[in-house]
């Protein structure tokens, strides 16, 4: 904290001296200036719809392609803050953004999955995690667990495919990418419901793919959450 008041850490997004009482990673303003995704959106896939809808609306993508698990929901736009902070700790190791991060994630939780108490992260393949040092989703549900002692982090999911990155994709492409990349370990018990969280969540090919592997070993329900969508 002394160190904190002496060299003052600096927003990851807009560079301005940090509160070090009240600010990690991200500035109240650059947070506040985030996008909510609101409704309305597709039911099961969260993605966010123009305009106005007064009824239940399933998206064509879900419909054509029906996910396997049962809702997902999407926090912010991956744009401004977010997306900064996202990539600060993704592709920067910038730990400070997790209390950011993680702060979003527990309101999220609270709001979309209140019932569900037992959390998953999308693994990396280990030789991607060997290459990156560390798997973003872990860490974030590490924060959560310590903020939420009634949350239980599961990790009997694992990455048996070193997929390429889905960025050089589109839809089809990204479903052929990941299909068959997870599987649940072997000898792990099994929790009748998971709730999947990851940083972005672009078409869903990839919490689709897990939420298979789940759904294959004998998981009842799977539910999505993320902290933005692209």
């Amino acid at each position: 904290m002394l160190l904190d008041l002496l060299y003052p850490r600096s927003c990851c997004s807009c560079g301005v001296d940090l509160n070090p009482m009240r600010e990690s990673g991200l500035c109240w303003e650059c947070r506040c200036q985030s996008i909510a995704i609101q409704a309305p959106y597709c039911e099961q896939c969260g993605m966010p719809i123009a305009g106005r809808v007064d009824h239940a609306f399933v998206c064509s993508r879900c419909i054509e392609h029906p996910p396997k698990y049962t809702k997902a929901r999407s926090l912010y736009r991956y744009e401004g803050g977010v997306r900064d902070a996202i990539h600060a700790l993704k592709y920067h190791r910038d730990f400070s953004v997790i209390p950011d991060l993680g702060t979003m994630l527990l309101a999220g939780i609270e709001v979309y999955a209140p019932q569900m108490e037992v959390l998953a992260a999308v693994p990396l393949h280990p030789a991607r995690q060997r290459f990156r040092g560390f798997n973003q989703g872990e860490e974030l549900l590490r924060w959560l667990r310590r903020h939420r002692k009634s949350l239980q982090v599961w990790k009997g999911l694992k990455r048996v495919k070193n997929t390429e990155s889905q960025v050089h994709f589109h839809a089809e492409g990204r479903r052929k990418n990941v299909r068959g990349a997870f599987r649940v370990k072997k000898g792990v018990p099994v929790p009748q419901s998971v709730l999947l969280v990851d940083d972005v969540m672009t078409t869903g090919s990839t919490l689709d793919a897990c939420a298979s592997a789940l759904c294959r070993a004998g998981v009842k329900e799977v539910q999505c959450l993320t902290l933005a969508r692209g």
